[in-house]
């Protein structure tokens, strides 16, 4: 077994407190800078002890717990130390480094060259050369309505080029990254960028509203769904876990969907 290293600094640039929370099933009030709620360290019952601020990626309570990071969250609340907090944390969302030959390990997922981390980079661009009148799309019946909809299109060049390049987006609508789809039968069907952790994310999220939730296989199903008048829709973006399942039961909780339903082509 190779050693394993977690660099700190690195992980907490990766990954911000609302998806910690999220891992944590942790569901606080509020919009704004602040989100608060009880404490979840000591079950507290008050609903304004504890405050996470996203913009900070910081969480404080005011009745003697202290504060920090998402790495002493996790530590607090699981009761570990933070090397083991750290390794919680980058087990569920798969940003650990191995150390065998100073190299990081692919997802499992195949990936190209292009790293996108939440916060290295800043705010992502859309890519505004994608094309949403192609022939290779019409193939699979969606219309240039559809693709402008969902910031997608085909890509005549970048790291997707050829491909069908969708938008991924977190569950506030942040960009984080695009994959690209195959258009031709290629394999694997969709690529993402190095540094994107598919299974960190619930592929349409962010366009989720109170209601019958619908789960299909990939993000081309989901966007053939819109186009046919089907919406509530949402993917997994990598096979499924029992943390991917987690996730999906927190969304359902947070915006209030009371089924899902599961569509396979």
């Amino acid at each position: 077994m190779p050693a394993t290293f977690i660099d700190f600094a690195d992980l907490k640039k990766r990954v911000g407190i609302e998806q910690v929370l999220d891992m944590l099933g942790l569901r606080l009030q509020g919009g704004g800078p602040q989100l608060r709620g009880p404490c979840p360290i000591h079950k507290g019952t008050k609903d304004r002890k504890f405050v996470v601020t996203p913009s900070k990626d910081l969480w404080f309570w005011f009745a003697g717990c202290g504060g920090g990071d998402i790495i002493k969250l996790v530590a607090k609340i699981k009761g570990v130390g933070q090397k083991e907090a750290a390794a919680l944390i980058t087990q569920h969302f798969g940003t650990v480094l191995e150390l065998r030959n100073g190299t990081v390990p692919s997802s499992g997922n195949s990936a190209v060259s292009g790293a996108l981390s939440r916060k290295e980079k800043g705010v992502l661009k859309p890519l505004d050369y994608l094309q949403v009148e192609h022939e290779l799309i019409t193939i699979f019946g969606l219309s240039p309505e559809t693709c402008r909809e969902f910031g997608a299109g085909y890509a005549p060049k970048g790291i997707m080029r050829g491909r069908f390049a969708i938008p991924i987006h977190d569950q506030n609508g942040t960009l984080l990254a695009y994959c690209g789809h195959t258009l031709k039968s290629e394999s694997p069907r969709l690529i993402f960028p190095n540094g994107f952790d598919p299974r960190s994310v619930i592929f349409g999220a962010h366009r989720v509203e109170e209601g019958p939730l619908f789960l299909v296989e990939e993000p081309l199903d989901l966007l053939v769904a819109f186009e046919n008048g089907v919406t509530n829709l949402v993917c997994f973006l990598a096979d499924v876990t029992p943390q991917s399942l987690e996730m999906l039961a927190s969304l359902m909780d947070k915006r209030k969907c009371p089924t899902v339903e599961f569509y396979t082509s």
